[in-house]
């Protein structure tokens, strides 16, 4: 299972199956809109994440300023920069408000040293590239791991864990 963490757009969480690149990709998303009272989830949510999207709004220089300390966020959290990310400037259904430019997104981007994106999740505007984008990241670093670790992995999922304390409650239920 592929776990994208999306810190931005609203505040909810919910898991959906797609296919990206004709393979089955199963997303459980966490969409923080960096509100504070998501905060253990979030952290939860970064120590299983395979990947995260990085969201900030380009009518708004203060959500800007916040991205950019998403990463060291999650470095201090996962004690790694090796992580399939993606940066999303959301909102450009707003134009004629833009505070923050198109330059600067992908200035970011590069010091991130990830793919950007400019979207409007109002109107849906390149919402599932973005996820799809992150998607293939994902595949790519995983690609390129060692086989002991892939198989690791698996075994130590995020995912797998919260399916069998669900699995082990309904159990002690019945």
């Amino acid at each position: 299972m592929l776990s994208c963490t999306a810190l931005c757009f609203s505040e909810d969480a919910y898991k959906t199956q797609v296919r990206i690149d004709d393979e089955p990709a199963y997303l459980d998303i966490l969409d923080t809109a960096g509100q504070a009272e998501f905060t253990a989830m979030r952290d939860q949510y970064m120590r299983g994440g395979e990947g995260f999207i990085i969201c900030y709004s380009i009518t708004d220089r203060q959500s800007f300023q916040e991205a950019a300390e998403f990463k060291e966020l999650i470095y201090r959290v996962r004690h790694t920069y090796d992580i399939p990310l993606v940066l999303v400037g959301n909102k450009i259904d707003l134009e004629e408000f833009r505070q923050v430019s198109t330059e600067e997104g992908m200035s970011l981007a590069r010091e991130y040293s990830c793919s950007f994106f400019e979207t409007s999740a109002a109107l849906r505007f390149y919402i599932d590239d973005v996820f799809h984008g992150l998607v293939r990241e994902i595949r790519r670093k995983e690609s390129s791991l060692p086989m002991a670790e892939k198989k690791m992995k698996r075994k130590d999922s995020l995912w797998r864990k919260l399916k069998g304390s669900l699995k082990k409650k309904k159990e002690s239920t019945t």
